[in-house]
């Protein structure tokens, strides 16, 4: 019976041990984007942080690969202010990148510095961890949602068909962009048919909204494009065709900060109320 009793005190004292142990606390420390031009000019960021300890540069690392001296920009401190020094952007078409590591007291953190090139003035977000949801699909036609996040016009969604819906209009698509994002400009593409070039233009008006949440919304734009459609060598378009337009660029009036996006589709150009969209793109403004 003792060695019971030794048993049950040992299990109490490993218990007793394994009791969470308050950490003691930290500090918190912020640092935001550094924006470079493609001249190379310099670019000061703001530490937001509650701990008074200086600012300490643990590395930099680019896109490319290197670090330290042979990486394309340099750090400097002073107080609180974090100086990134770049050499011009030999890219014409391409913004580059480098991740700065940055330590104060005992709290570690990194932030990014985004190089445009020369004349850029958008960003376009990652779509690769995206999803979507929506009203109706056409299971097996296009690709369904995923094609939405897929740089090929050729894939696309496709608004139910088959059964056919009794009240097909509207369709709608939701968007989850997976965090909070800046956007101020929209592209939705249009499908491609690869065997004769033809666009199909099945959408005639679209709403964007645009929401920190899946259940509210605010509208933010959208565009209607009607048939017939006169293209800019003045032929007369009235169905599909390889003059109508890749895609439809909606540029908004302001930036918003949203999560999701409801694209929601009111009307179309043809009489059965189906509709394709090959993709969903979001840009912010640099």
């Amino acid at each position: 019976m003792k060695s019971l009793k030794y048993i049950l005190l040992a299990v109490l004292l490993m218990a007793a041990g394994c009791k969470d142990v308050e950490h003691p606390y930290v500090g918190y420390l912020v640092i935001q984007r550094a924006l470079v031009e493609a001249s190379g000019e310099a670019a000061t960021v703001t530490a937001d942080t509650d701990i008074s300890d200086p600012l300490q540069l643990i590395g930099i690392k680019t896109d490319d690969g290197k670090q330290g001296e042979d990486a394309w920009c340099s750090v400097s401190i002073n107080g609180k202010n974090i100086t990134v020094t770049a050499q011009a952007n030999p890219d014409e078409k391409n913004f580059r990148t480098a991740t700065v590591t940055i330590k104060c007291g005992y709290r570690v953190t990194e932030f990014t510095v985004l190089q445009k090139h020369a004349g850029q003035e958008l960003l376009e977000h990652d779509w690769t961890l995206w999803s979507a949801t929506g009203s109706d699909v056409q299971a097996g036609d296009g690709g369904g949602y995923p094609s939405l996040f897929v740089d090929d016009n050729t894939s696309y969604w496709h608004s139910q068909y088959s059964p056919a819906l009794e009240n097909p209009l509207p369709h709608s698509i939701i968007i989850d962009m997976k965090k909070e994002l800046p956007i101020s400009l929209c592209r939705i593409g249009r499908r491609l048919y690869t065997g004769n070039g033809n666009i199909y233009p099945s959408v005639k008006t679209m709403n964007i909204y645009a929401g920190t949440d899946s259940e509210n919304y605010e509208k933010i734009g959208g565009f209607t494009f009607s048939l017939p459609w006169t293209a800019p060598d003045g032929t007369e378009v009235n169905g599909n065709s390889p003059l109508v337009p890749l895609y439809e660029e909606v540029v908004l009036t302001e930036t918003v900060t949203a999560r999701y996006i409801k694209l929601e589709i009111t009307e179309t150009n043809n009489t059965n109320g189906v509709s394709q969209v090959a993709y969903f793109k979001a840009y912010e403004k640099l």
